[in-house]
């Protein structure tokens, strides 16, 4: 039997749910569409997922938790230097900017969660505490920085700016073939919060 079976099933439905939810919005959207979409069975999709919600929810996170995967050690866990780890976050950071379709799902999500609330609200707020804390972690084991606020602060700012070029991508303010804004997005954190935070250690 192959252990990946399961995960790569998952995978698949997130992955026709993207293009449903895309093509038709959230409230438009039904587990019947997702599963047709799929070629699978309604019951296959609960099997995975409880309900649409959940489903929406684990659509647009792989997008949005593009921190989950950061590592400040390499695979024989020793400290990576501080260009490899800014490299990981700046080529990690172009990998977001690179999925069109889940950076428009990520600004229905949010949303859908400020205008509804409950549980889904608790999951997305705890989701980005998680990836803020980990990009301040990757900058403090890259610079040394000790101050706790000034890498948290700075790892905010990353983090907003980029759900703000999310919202600009579906509004089609910005041109997801405009490769000379990623790269200039991607070096002006990659220079400017450096710099910042070195001149700023305490």
């Amino acid at each position: 039997m192959n252990t990946n079976e399961p995960n790569e099933k998952k995978q698949h439905i997130l992955d026709a749910a993207i293009g449903v939810f895309i093509e038709n919005g959230f409230e438009e959207t039904s587990m019947r569409q997702i599963a047709s979409a799929a070629g699978l069975t309604t019951g296959a999709i609960y099997h995975h997922f409880k309900n649409k919600d959940e489903l929406f929810y684990h659509a647009v996170k792989e997008a949005m938790y593009f921190a989950q995967k950061l590592s400040e050690k390499d695979e024989s866990s020793n400290l990576k230097s501080t260009e490899n780890m800014l490299n990981e976050i700046s080529n990690k950071v172009r990998e977001r900017m690179s999925k069109v379709n889940e950076q428009r799902l990520l600004v229905l999500l949010i949303g859908y969660v400020l205008s509804k609330g409950g549980s889904l609200s608790e999951s997305l707020k705890q989701d980005y505490n998680e990836i803020i804390n980990k990009v301040a972690d990757m900058y403090f084991y890259a610079f040394g920085i000790e101050n706790k606020n000034c890498k948290k602060s700075l790892a905010t700012i990353l983090i907003a700016a980029l759900d703000g070029v999310a919202m600009q991508y579906s509004l089609g303010v910005l041109k997801q073939e405009d490769q000379e804004f990623k790269d200039t997005f991607v070096r002006f954190f990659a220079e400017s919060i450096p710099a910042f935070m070195e001149k700023n250690k305490s």
